[in-house]
C-alpha cells in the first residue's frame, strides 16, 4: 500500500477546506465576542493543553484515514462523514488549544447554553465533528454488515 493509495485527494481537499473554515469561524467569533463589551464572556482558565490537543488530533486523523481506507477496500466509496467530522473535531480541538495563546485570560466562552454553561463555536465543532464522525462510522459498519449478509443469503 503506497501513501498515494492511502490518501484520497478529493476528500483531503474537502477536509482541509472544512478545517480552515472551522478554525477561522471559531477564532473570528471569539475575537468578535471579546470586542463586544455588552456580551457576557466566561474565560476558561485552564492552562494550555496544546501538546495533548495536538496528540489527540494526530490520533483522530490517523483513525479517520484507517476507517476511510477500510471502507474503500470494502467498496463503500468515499466516507465524507468521516472526513468532515474529523476536520470539524480537529479544528475545534486545535482552535481551543491555541486560544489561550491569543487571549491571555483563557479560552473565551460566550454562547449561553443554559444552566450556567457557556460554550464557543469550537465546542460546537467538537461536538458536531465527534457525533457526525461516529454516526458516519456506525452507518458504514451497518452498510458493510448488510451488504455481506445479503451476499451470504444469495449464495
Amino acid at each position: 500500500m503506497t501513501a498515494s493509495s492511502l490518501l484520497d485527494a478529493p476528500a483531503m481537499r474537502v477536509a482541509a477546506a472544512v478545517f480552515v473554515c472551522a478554525v477561522t469561524v471559531d477564532l473570528a467569533s471569539k475575537e468578535w465576542a471579546v470586542a463586544d463589551m455588552n456580551r457576557t464572556i466566561v474565560f476558561n482558565h485552564r492552562s494550555t493543553e496544546l501538546p495533548f490537543r495536538i496528540l489527540i488530533s494526530l490520533v483522530t486523523v490517523a483513525m479517520s484515514l484507517l476507517i476511510a481506507r477500510l471502507a474503500t477496500q470494502r467498496g463503500l466509496g468515499r466516507q465524507w462523514g468521516v472526513w468532515i467530522g474529523c476536520s470539524l473535531l480537529v479544528a475545534g480541538i486545535l482552535a481551543n488549544g491555541f486560544s489561550p495563546l491569543i487571549w491571555s485570560r483563557g479560552v473565551p466562552d460566550f454562547i449561553d447554553a443554559g444552566n450556567g454553561w457557556f460554550w464557543n463555536v469550537a465546542d460546537f465543532e467538537i461536538a458536531i465533528g465527534l457525533t457526525g464522525g461516529l454516526l458516519s462510522v456506525v452507518l458504514v459498519a451497518v452498510l458493510v454488515y448488510a451488504r455481506e449478509r445479503i451476499a451470504q443469503d444469495r449464495s
